[in-house]
């Protein structure tokens, strides 16, 4: 996702981010946040379900010389092809997953990665962890406790904003760079100004998701 220029620049943002704060910082972006093999069937069964609809108007509109033998081999081919589609085109797979289900995939994840990663574990317990989810188009800012207790949720907003719309444009960089600052500019109005212990490191966090 990241190639190594931009992961340079998403750890320097990081480190000059948290050269004023007494907080800690974790930028992280999977491709996506579950596996989802539901897609796969899901996309083979609408694409064999789409095809024994055409084969049942062919018996009205069918050329006499196209032989129902020939029309039927297109259900497994749909069914393959709408399996493909299911696995890897986005559009068709967020389709399939649902609103519901890609909220709850990203939020479980990004949960997943901020005890992994020890963000729960600083001293100050001042560790906030932004994550993104690209195949979702989802973001979440998780804080931990000292953080919560002063900054509201709804403080997190603009990070969110800036991430999702950079990384449905494939910047994902970008996103993160802007959330990163966007992050810290919310902690330093929550009065986390100052100089952290640098726990954690600055480095972004990447992962498929599978």
């Amino acid at each position: 996702m990241l190639t190594p220029s931009e992961r340079e620049r998403v750890r320097a943002a990081v480190d000059k981010a948290e050269a004023g704060l007494a907080a800690e910082i974790v930028p992280c972006a999977f491709a996506q946040s579950s596996p989802y093999p539901e897609t796969v069937w899901a996309g083979a069964a609408a694409g064999s379900a789409l095809a024994c609809a055409a084969l049942f108007l062919s018996e009205v509109f069918r050329p006499i010389w196209l032989p129902l033998s020939t029309l039927i081999l297109f259900v497994p081919a749909a069914g393959l092809a709408g399996a493909a589609l299911g696995r890897w085109c986005g559009p068709v797979k967020r389709f399939l997953i649902g609103r519901h289900r890609m909220d709850e995939s990203a939020a479980r994840r990004a949960k997943e990665i901020f005890f992994d990663r020890g963000v729960d574990r600083t001293k100050g317990r001042d560790g906030v962890l932004i994550f993104a989810s690209l195949l979702e188009r989802r973001a979440v800012v998780l804080a931990d406790a000292a953080v919560r207790a002063k900054v509201k949720p709804g403080a997190w907003e603009p990070a969110i904003r800036a991430l999702v719309e950079a990384a449905a444009d494939g910047r994902v960089a970008d996103g993160l760079v802007a959330a990163v600052e966007k992050t810290a500019k919310a902690l330093a109005t929550a009065g986390f100004s100052g100089r952290g212990r640098k726990e954690l490191s600055d480095e972004p966090v990447e992962g498929d998701g599978a």
